[in-house]
């Protein structure tokens, strides 16, 4: 059984760690219905267990597969390794001093896949006290791209120069 096709779809609308979350948990839901609700098709527990995306992929990769309504085990089998497939995906960290909007995540999102490829999601933090710019943090790199260090670095560099300035 091949979730690469619906793995790719996923990755499309899937941009930050919180909704792979989100979507994870509907996908829990969903295995969790398949033995408490008996008696029903999977597009009717997928109509009780998940929102209308994750009920959507689910349903794609039930046709892709081939998997008739009433085919449970099959049907847990893929969700199962679906979930498997998605707690591989890479993360980049990013502290920011504020709030990303949903635009500025989705120009992030898009950076990165443009430069970095598919397969990467975004953990994004706000952290103030950076005071601009961002830290960023992706498969063991560190990078203090923030203006507070950008200040600390001037203060240690020029302190002889503001020292003297102060005195004055």
């Amino acid at each position: 059984m091949d979730n690469t096709l619906i793995l790719n779809d996923i990755l499309g609308y899937i941009k930050t760690v919180d909704q792979l979350d989100n979507f994870l948990a509907e996908i829990e839901n969903v295995l969790a219905g398949l033995f408490k609700i008996k008696n029903k098709s999977i597009d009717q527990i997928l109509d009780k267990t998940a929102g209308k995306s994750t009920a959507g992929t689910i349903k794609r990769l039930a046709e892709q597969n081939k998997i008739i309504p009433s085919d449970y085990p099959s049907l847990e089998k893929i969700l199962t390794g679906l979930k498997k497939d998605l707690k591989k995906i890479k993360i980049l960290k990013i502290s920011l001093a504020i709030d990303p909007s949903q635009e500025q995540i989705d120009h992030i999102f898009d950076w990165v896949l443009e430069n970095l490829g598919k397969g990467i999601i975004l953990d994004i933090d706000k952290d103030e006290s950076i005071l601009g710019g961002a830290i960023i943090s992706f498969g063991g790199t560190y990078k203090d791209l923030s203006l507070r260090r950008t200040i600390e670095e001037i203060f240690q560099t020029k302190k002889g120069e503001i020292m003297n300035f102060a005195k004055s």
